[in-house]
């Protein structure tokens, strides 16, 4: 193999796990949240998933084990562990939160930057002590007070008057991606589980298909849309006729003991800017129509 093919070769994974990463990101930095945050997440997503993969049903978990597998320490794993199951051994280390959120927390809870109230205090831009710029060198770390200041007017945070300072708009930290993030953890594993090649099911591979395409115009697009949306919702109405169906039939109510199996279909429609780069997909599909 060439030294540029192995190049490339290794780049692979990488820029895979960037592409999947980019969409959790972004409803990340919507919600507040930083790379800390992920981070921790992430951590703890190994260690249990390492658990699933290695260690049988019924047996104690080795943390020696799972550090090999997963690249991290044995202390690391040792206390994820132990924070699963309800008994953290020590307290968290420092997280990497978002600056602005640091900042905001800091105005609301730092007596040296609220009324007489407790309430937070109405900031001049820049000053010495009590002052917006003296707040973010407190609690912002190494970045600007002009870049803070922007990202707080982004989200709605603050209000700004050259003559009159700043002022905290809502003492509470809104974060509008919550319910999305909640969707896609519900429905990521599902989607997951469906196009995984190594899961080994009673009567063959789900099925798994997808098509992709580029048209020429927006008003094609707003077309395809429409056309996909009626049909997605017929197919969905007709798998609450299929349920609704066996349920009365009863030809398929499981017996006394015998285990339930949860059955489901997802439908989503795609559209997104056609200069990605990426290839577009031919007839992709697996298991059984």
């Amino acid at each position: 193999m060439s030294a540029r093919k192995q190049k490339i070769h290794s780049a692979e994974p990488s820029e895979t796990l960037l592409a999947l990463l980019l969409p959790i990101a972004g409803l990340m930095l919507k919600g507040g949240l930083g790379v800390g945050d992920l981070i921790r997440a992430a951590k703890r997503a190994y260690v249990r998933a390492a658990i699933a993969y290695v260690t049988p049903v019924g047996l104690r978990v080795n943390a020696s084990r799972l550090s090999v597998i997963t690249g991290m320490t044995r202390k690391e794993v040792t206390a994820i562990v132990n924070e699963i199951k309800g008994t953290p051994t020590a307290a968290p280390g420092e997280i990497k939160e978002q600056r602005a959120l640091r900042v905001l927390r800091g105005w609301k809870l730092d007596p040296r930057f609220c009324d007489n109230k407790g309430e937070p205090a109405r900031l001049p831009l820049r000053g010495d002590r009590r002052s917006f710029s003296a707040l973010v060198r407190e609690y912002g770390g190494d970045v600007t007070p002009n870049s803070v200041l922007k990202e707080l007017e982004r989200i709605n945070a603050v209000t700004f008057n050259r003559s009159r300072g700043l002022r905290l708009r809502s003492s509470r930290i809104r974060r509008k991606s919550t319910e999305h993030m909640l969707d896609l953890a519900r429905l990521f594993p599902d989607f997951a589980n469906t196009v995984s090649p190594q899961q080994k099911r009673a009567g063959g591979p789900l099925f798994f298909g997808f098509r992709d395409s580029v048209v020429d115009s927006l008003d094609q697009a707003a077309r395809f849309q429409r056309t996909f949306s009626n049909r997605a919702a017929v197919m969905l109405q007709g798998l609450d006729q299929w349920i609704a169906s066996q349920g009365e039939s009863g030809r398929f109510k499981s017996a006394a003991g015998e285990d339930k199996c949860r059955v489901g279909v997802g439908v989503y429609l795609v559209q997104g800017d056609s200069s990605s780069g990426r290839p577009l997909a031919k007839a992709r599909s697996r298991g059984r129509q």
